[in-house]
């Protein structure tokens, strides 16, 4: 576990690098929801989501290994999200006609182009690494229907969000409407994947993804997580979009509401954050979100009882970050850089993790542990290593080649 503890002490280290603190009594950091605040934040995310990458390898689970990063993704992909619903909204109230060039700049510039950029890289490196897929995936994954990169499910849901803050922002004058749609539409979103699962069911032989899930003869489309919103990851943390938004119409009120009896309430949020993800991990003992996989049917009442007492976690999670931030923000260089990059690293997380595998795999791809982990610690050091170098690289060619700037 020396792994582990060496990679923990150099995640708080940047986390407490460049810690400032408000101080106690009334005073408070009136910047902590600033872009450049927040930007160090999400570039703090952006390597704990590289690390839970890692984390979820075989030869990690196996070993527990950064096993704190594998069940943390989820708060990371959080932040992300809540501060893109902030700064939605905080961008119409403050950039005159900013919806008018917002389909070009946020949607297609932002998201779509860079999207389909990165399955054309991922469609050439899949070649070069002599993946063989049938006419059908490749088509698919071209298009964008499935994943070639497995990790670019984030930018789908960002899209959808944007478009849908877009046509109702656009349309409605009451932004108390607008906040009742996104909600609907992010429950729309769980009830999709609460009834399709990870695997394309049959109704005729409920069980028949038992047998060929293991077979890799299989036909490509009849393994699990191939399309669109098939896995908890597309629907459980989009609600903290629709939280940064309402943050960001209320934040002078909902500040000052916390300002009152700070350390009490923030206390109790601690509390409260702390019992439901005791009652999450918990109930998910039980009522798995893969339950399906065990069960051998679709098992959909398991998937909404997980997704139910997941969101109140991911909430009350998100309400302490604000909480702590009023307090206690840090900026760095590593973690600014890796903000301002963090889209694009995500995007090209996948082809580190899985280009470099032949590290902790062998040619069945059976988990390799060496004495004393090195090749998992060199694996690490080297999948965080390539995936910044490629996410630098990534943006740059966007913006010399497209976007030329």
């Amino acid at each position: 576990m020396i792994l582990s503890y060496a990679v923990y002490g150099i995640y708080v280290v940047l986390a407490l690098w460049g810690l400032r603190f408000a101080g106690f009594g009334k005073r408070y950091n009136e910047d902590f929801s600033s872009l450049h605040v927040t930007k160090s934040l999400r570039g703090l995310c952006a390597l704990g989501i590289i690390l839970h990458h890692i984390s979820l390898q075989q030869s990690f689970r196996s070993t527990n290994e950064l096993g704190i990063f594998s069940v943390s993704g989820i708060f990371f992909v959080s932040v992300f999200f809540f501060y893109s619903g902030y700064g939605l909204l905080k961008s119409i109230d403050t950039k005159p006609g900013y919806l008018e060039n917002f389909i070009k700049s946020r949607v297609l510039k932002a998201l779509v182009i860079p999207f389909y950029v990165n399955i054309l890289l991922y469609a050439v490196f899949f070649l070069a690494m002599g993946c063989s897929f049938p006419a059908s995936k490749w088509i698919c994954g071209i298009l964008g229907i499935t994943l070639l990169n497995e990790y670019a499910w984030y930018p789908i849901v960002l899209v959808i969000l944007y478009l849908l803050f877009y046509v109702l922002f656009y349309n409605l004058s009451r932004r108390e409407d607008a906040f009742y749609f996104v909600f609907l539409a992010v429950l729309a979103m769980a009830v999709v994947f609460c009834l399709a699962g990870h695997f394309p069911f049959s109704q005729k032989n409920p069980g028949w993804h038992l047998e060929v899930y293991a077979l890799p003869e299989s036909r490509w489309w009849e393994k699990s997580m191939q399309f669109w919103f098939h896995g908890e990851w597309w629907v459980n943390t989009p609600i903290v979009f629709l939280m940064g938004m309402i943050f960001a119409n209320y934040e002078k009120n909902i500040v000052s509401w916390f300002k009152s009896f700070y350390w009490v309430k923030l206390i109790v949020t601690f509390v409260l954050f702390c019992l439901s993800a005791f009652v999450f991990f918990r109930v998910i003992a039980v009522h798995d979100y893969w339950s399906e996989l065990i069960a051998g049917e679709s098992c959909i009442i398991d998937r909404c009882i997980a997704f139910i007492v997941e969101e109140p976690m991911i909430i009350l999670f998100m309400i302490l970050v604000v909480q702590v931030n009023m307090k206690f923000v840090s900026i760095n260089p590593v973690t600014r850089f890796l903000g301002t990059h963090s889209l694009e690293t995500y995007l090209m997380n996948y082809m580190a993790v899985y280009g470099l595998s032949f590290m902790i795999y062998d040619s069945q791809m059976m988990p390799i542990v060496k004495e004393g982990h090195e090749n998992l610690a060199f694996y690490a050091l080297s999948v965080v290593a390539l995936t910044i170098v490629l996410g630098v690289a990534f943006r740059l060619a966007l913006r010399k080649l497209i976007f030329r700037k």
